[in-house]
């Protein structure tokens, strides 16, 4: 429970300093914390024996949900993908100019990329336990996304140090938005 409580007081702590709505740029840390801390960590924790909200669901019916969930992830995080490309095209700044866009374009492609191949691996599992044994590419899909997870937390701990949260929080808040960050990301290796 205690993981759900981080997660939604990160969610919480971004929203009110990012103001959806406010501006354009608004929306870009808003949407990646509700894509990112929001909906992947809960499609992660859907599969855990001790944080999962769905613990007496049977498990087609929790990787139906892993899906829904990891499905609103990626669409929250390519609004506010767009969100931010259309930001920096507006004020006429380069891309992908520091740590955290670098980190961040790379950990956006490696998520869809891990997206499309969950899905692949759910609708063609008839097909793929012909040439390879499916639990040995649902452990592989799920090492990989706790590698996805972790990158994300460094894109993440990179926005945190960015000019924009620093002067639009006091600096405790980004001292306890970068441990949180850092226990999400513990909670998603320790799902092993």
């Amino acid at each position: 429970m205690v993981a759900h409580i981080f997660s939604l007081a990160f969610i919480a702590a971004i929203a009110f300093f990012s103001l959806p709505g406010s501006s354009l740029f608004s929306w870009h840390p808003f949407l990646m914390t509700i894509g990112y801390v929001g909906f992947l960590f809960q499609a992660i924790l859907v599969f855990s024996k001790e944080s999962s909200l769905f613990s007496g669901v049977k498990h087609k019916n929790k990787v139906t949900l892993h899906w829904i969930l990891n499905a609103l992830g990626v669409f929250s995080i390519l609004v506010a993908y767009a969100a931010i490309y259309y930001h920096k095209e507006e004020i006429e700044r380069p891309h992908f100019k520091s740590w955290h866009g670098t980190i961040g374009i790379f950990t956006i492609g490696y998520t869809v990329i891990q997206f499309i191949a969950g899905h692949n691996l759910t609708i063609f599992n008839f097909f793929i336990r012909k040439f390879v044994k499916y639990q040995s590419l649902c452990m592989y899909h799920a090492t990989s996304g706790t590698f996805l997870y972790v990158l994300a937390c460094v894109s993440i701990s990179l926005g945190i140090c960015s000019n924009w949260f620093s002067e639009s929080t006091p600096f405790y808040v980004g001292y306890l938005c970068f441990a949180i960050t850092a226990m999400l990301g513990l909670i998603v290796t320790n799902q092993f």
